[in-house]
């Protein structure tokens, strides 16, 4: 398979935004932020910019989250769970419980410091209590 330009690179990052954007995927569309600005990156350029979006979509598709949770009322409590390669940051806080209220307002994910080449991935999932 050929190498792609990287202006055929940087076009086909663009489709899949817009492709994200229509799903309202903010996660998807985060992830792919952090790898366009390590595409920049690679060719010298600042991506600063670029980390800065990844990491506000990511904390939109956090926020999101806690929303649809709390309007659920069928849990009061969250818990931050890491991937096995995060960072250490991110490590720490894994299975971590809050309350909804509590991961609102502190807004403990995503880790803005993570060091992760795709930024943090750390998740909150509902805990159910019986």
């Amino acid at each position: 398979m050929p190498k792609l330009s990287s202006d055929e690179r940087w076009k086909r990052y663009n489709k899949k935004l817009e492709e994200l954007m229509e799903l309202n995927d903010f996660f998807g569309l985060g992830t792919t932020y952090y790898k366009m600005a390590i595409f920049l990156e690679k060719e010298g350029k600042d991506a600063s910019h670029l980390r800065t979006l990844g990491y506000k979509m990511k904390l939109r598709s956090q926020s999101d989250d806690l929303e649809r949770f709390r309007e659920s009322g069928v849990t009061k409590n969250v818990e931050i769970v890491a991937t096995d390669d995060s960072c250490d940051k991110c490590k720490k806080l894994n299975h971590k419980v809050l309350s909804i209220k509590e991961a609102e307002s502190r807004r403990l994910i995503p880790v803005k410091e993570c060091t992760h080449k795709y930024g943090c991935r750390c998740i909150y999932l509902p805990v159910i209590e019986t």
